[in-house]
């Protein structure tokens, strides 16, 4: 039981640390209109994709069977967003802020240098429209050999140089 109860304190802690690493990310919702806390989203979205969801339906379905677990690390005093709420969430939110809390939240776990870093440029296949309605998207990616893990993406005009790209 002890032991139990050790690593449910592990995992609260690292709960906790994971939440200070967003700290700074700034909520676009307007103040007078928020029940839910940024940060109970943030940690519900992690705690449900972690768990195997991969959508903001699976993301809100997850937060309503799982409300009482969820309450073991936050109030959730309004109980859990819909999908929609999710959705509107992330759509607004700073993308760059959002990558640059993640990259520090993910080196705090490795406390390792990435090693070996590989640059990579493609374009996404059917991501165009004929006739040049729409033009194909490309993507830099920085992958960690290391730790197998993507570093951070950036969409990039046509035929960039994928040097240009890597600051």
């Amino acid at each position: 039981m002890a032991d139990a109860q050790t690593k449910a304190d592990q995992a609260y802690d690292q709960l906790v640390e994971w939440l200070e690493h967003f700290e700074d990310l700034d909520d676009p919702r307007q103040s007078g209109k928020v029940a839910y806390l940024l940060d109970e989203m943030l940690l519900q979205c992690l705690l449900a994709v972690l768990a195997g969801a991969d959508s903001w339906v699976e993301i809100a379905e997850f937060g309503r069977k799982k409300l009482n677990f969820l309450r073991r690390f936050a109030a959730f005093e309004h109980g859990t967003p819909s999908h929609d709420q999710f959705g509107n969430l992330f759509a607004a939110l700073d993308t760059e802020a959002f990558q640059r809390c993640f990259i520090a939240w993910v080196a705090s776990l490795t406390k390792l240098g990435p090693g070996i870093v590989a640059i990579d440029g493609k374009t996404l296949r059917r991501s165009y429209q004929d006739c040049g309605a729409k033009a194909p998207i490309h993507l830099i990616s920085a992958w960690s050999a290391k730790q197998r893990l993507v570093l951070g993406q950036i969409k990039v005009a046509e035929k960039s140089n994928e040097i240009t790209a890597i600051p």
